[in-house]
């Protein structure tokens, strides 16, 4: 019998995400900031029954990332954003509020010990030069992400 995938990951500053998070500020309450002109995420993919598996390869795996950008109105209304997984480029977007990206991975394309996100933003800027306090290059502001899966 294949198992159905269902995991959410939260971030908080006393949550424990189970996602490995690299070029992130600490969690504040209820998401996570960028810092810099990139972001990775590591994830496993649960690993399924050995019949289920072929079955799974076959599969759609969704990934659902909510996230917003850093805005200096009206200097910066928003940011690109490229986001991939594994590699492979699924989505590239101008971000001007906060949405929840859908993004389509196959089956196949999943490893059931690590699996990597990475988002650009060539764009993040520093409040700082905006005239806010903080001195971080802000990019993205991520709130969530769900990953589902057959």
């Amino acid at each position: 019998m294949m198992l159905a995938v269902d995991e959410d990951y939260t971030f908080g500053k006393d949550v424990v995400p189970g996602v490995g998070l690299t070029n992130f500020s600490p969690p504040e309450d209820g998401f996570v900031w960028s810092t810099g002109s990139w972001c990775q995420v590591t994830f496993p993919y649960k690993a399924r029954s050995a019949a289920g598996r072929a079955k799974a390869a076959e599969a759609m795996v969704d990934i659902a990332l909510d996230i917003d950008v850093f805005k200096a109105v009206p200097d910066l209304p928003g940011q690109d954003i490229f986001i991939y997984v594994n590699g492979a480029r699924l989505a590239s977007r101008f971000i001007t509020h906060r949405l929840t990206v859908m993004l389509e991975v196959p089956g196949s394309a999943m490893s059931a010990t690590e699996n990597v996100i990475v988002i650009d933003t060539p764009d993040a800027a520093r409040p700082a030069e905006h005239g806010g306090s903080d001195t971080r290059r802000l990019g993205v502001q991520l709130f969530s992400i769900k990953v589902t899966g057959d």
